[in-house]
């Protein structure tokens, strides 16, 4: 019997001022909700630990979203603008999924960047073009 797959995970690195968030399926309310409430708190705690330099967003098994849930990504994603990473590089399955992604980054005025590739991703990310650390 193979382990059931959360819907996302937030991991935060305070040596490399990262953020790393896992999003997978498709999402419930009560999923949106419990994932607004700790990538607030991840991103407020990373924010009085000194800031988010990167982020990356692995959304390579996330599914594109109802209205009603997209929306509310871009209201979090405002919300949290004060404590945004410098920079983001997103990992998307398809085109469908980075307009989707897009459209909710742009209400945060997010620097950020959409691949379907994490190691292209990666590469921008922490490329030599990225902001010191």
């Amino acid at each position: 019997m193979e382990p059931e797959m959360t819907a996302y995970s937030i991991e935060t690195d305070q040596q490399k001022r990262l953020i790393s968030i896992v999003m997978r399926g498709y999402w419930d309310q009560p999923t949106f909700d419990l994932f607004a409430a700790e990538y607030e708190r991840a991103m407020i705690g990373m924010y009085r630990s000194g800031g988010l330099t990167y982020a990356l967003v692995d959304g390579r098994e996330f599914a594109v979203q109802a209205r009603t849930i997209s929306e509310q990504f871009a209201a979090v994603i405002a919300r949290c603008k004060p404590y945004h990473a410098r920079r983001t590089a997103s990992v998307v399955p398809a085109h469908l999924n980075k307009l989707q992604a897009e459209r909710a980054g742009n209400g945060g005025e997010l620097i950020a960047h959409y691949f379907t590739d994490m190691d292209a991703a990666k590469a921008w990310l922490f490329g030599t073009d990225a902001p010191a650390r």
